[in-house]
């Protein structure tokens, strides 16, 4: 016996509201189009597709401390601009997580956070 194929429909008005939804959703995830490292500034430079610019400190980022010139400035971006990836150093970070201040796991928070108040000057 044979199965008759499903019918799927959908109204103009159900493809305009998607759309609107992606397009909301675009404006609000940050994706980067262009990324670089800069050896002078010893940081990584990502381009958004909104306009924006960032400039992120290597040290910041995990699996990036003892990487060569090289390694450091093969960047892929991944997962359509929502992802970075060092496939030299198989080292990804989420661009969402780095743009709000997270750069690399529990562990690894926790020791920048002792960096830094280790490092603070008494008033």
């Amino acid at each position: 016996m044979a199965l008759k194929p499903a019918k799927v429909i959908t109204t103009d008005e159900q493809i305009a509201n998607a759309i609107r939804r992606a397009q909301e959703y675009e404006i609000e995830d940050p994706i980067v189009i262009g990324a670089s490292y800069s050896y002078h500034a010893d940081c990584f430079i990502l381009r958004m597709k909104n306009g924006a610019i960032h400039k992120i400190p290597r040290g910041l980022l995990q699996g990036l401390g003892t990487a060569s010139r090289r390694q450091l400035s093969q960047i892929e971006i991944v997962e359509f601009g929502a992802g970075l990836y060092w496939p030299a150093l198989d080292v990804a970070h989420l661009v969402s997580g780095v743009l709000s201040g997270v750069y690399g796991s529990e562990k690894w928070m926790r020791q920048l956070k002792y960096e830094v108040e280790r490092t603070k000057i008494p008033a």
